[in-house]
């Protein structure tokens, strides 16, 4: 499992030049299937769309991502459940972890730094390159087997946390 934190719509390219663009499968959000071109590569590629207000629909995506796992595919999610405006780093949802953990599948954090720069809130194009700017960090992965849900996702949060500069960092 991948999990890395969202300021930007570059994270999603950032996130599939870094980890290979056929290894994995990505959990995302229902609504991006409205968006034009993205929606359509989402479901063309066979990845996982969650509808956030229908529990069937979270249920049947926790049941996808563990067997996914535990067939060894790789899934990529954004933990937050949606961009940070703040580019600050927001609280965890659970589902990733309890994939994750359930499966008894490691979890790499990831910490993507400064893709807001690279492409602001509200632009539908990227304004400047990203090199030089914009940096995707990989941390070691994190044994899900020999934790709790709740340490797991507090030690993928403190590792994450790490590799983000000061403006990026929760407040809290």
């Amino acid at each position: 499992m991948f999990v890395a934190n969202h300021c930007s719509w570059m994270d999603i390219p950032f996130l599939g030049a870094t980890i290979g663009w056929r290894n994995y499968k990505i959990v995302s959000k229902k609504e991006l299937g409205a968006v034009p071109i993205l929606g359509t590569a989402i479901r063309a590629g066979g990845h996982i769309m969650v509808d956030r207000v229908d529990r069937r629909s979270q249920v049947r995506t926790l049941k996808q991502g563990i067997n996914y796992l535990k067939d060894g595919l790789n899934l990529a999610t954004f933990p937050e459940g949606t961009r940070s405006k703040s580019s600050r780093m927001m609280e965890f949802k659970a589902g990733a972890f309890k994939m994750a953990h359930k499966a008894g599948a490691p979890v790499f954090p990831i910490s993507i730094v400064s893709s807001d720069k690279v492409m602001l809130s509200g632009w539908m194009m990227a304004m400047r390159p990203a090199h030089g700017m914009a940096q995707v960090i990989v941390h070691p992965p994190i044994s899900s087997d020999d934790k709790t849900e709740e340490e797991l996702v507090e030690a993928v949060r403190k590792s994450m946390i790490d590799g983000l500069p000061d403006d990026q960092k929760p407040l809290r």
